[in-house]
């Protein structure tokens, strides 16, 4: 066992490279196109010093002066990256509430999920009488008691969507 721990010493050191000698340096990268992010590219690497030092040449840099003169602000009329309110699931949320909510002990769901999936499913069920309050409110005419109703819950997106049905 000693003999082949030397033998596999020995072999290694005879195949690093003497101290000083550089490996030749890679070709160039083709500079990036706009809109592409620029990376450092590696010119060579040398040993120095009982290590290895690889020297890399940065890309060019373009520093912004002066920021733009006028900024316009708009409102947002339909926020496609909203978040969503409190009780609305995402596909993950769905998965986890079918999967652990009502878990038996023999399911693959952790402490720790079956906890968050009631929470969610809970959230989702208040969510879901809200919003059929909401709708009760819109379908007897009466708009500024469902957009109320809808905001004292804090579902802004609901709010909205309320608002949009009556025209507003």
């Amino acid at each position: 066992m000693l003999a082949l721990l030397l033998s596999l010493t020995i072999a290694s050191s005879a195949q690093d490279p003497a101290p000083g000698v550089q490996d030749p340096p890679p070709p160039a990268a083709p500079r990036p196109a706009a809109g592409e992010s620029a990376v450092a590219t590696l010119q060579g690497c040398a040993m120095e010093g009982e290590r290895w030092v690889c020297r890399y040449q940065m890309p060019e840099i373009r520093v912004v002066e002066q920021p733009p003169r006028s900024l316009s602000v708009q409102p947002a009329t339909a926020p496609a990256g909203a978040p969503a309110d409190v009780g609305v699931l995402s596909e993950a949320d769905r998965a986890l509430v079918t999967r652990c909510a009502d878990a038996g002990w023999w399911s693959l769901c952790l402490p720790g999920d079956r906890r968050r999936a009631r929470e969610l499913k809970d959230a989702a069920a208040a969510y879901d009488a809200r919003r059929r309050d909401v709708a009760g409110l819109l379908a007897e005419g009466r708009c500024e008691a469902a957009v109320n109703a809808a905001l004292q819950a804090g579902h802004l997106n609901l709010a909205r969507e309320a608002r949009a049905f009556c025209g507003r």
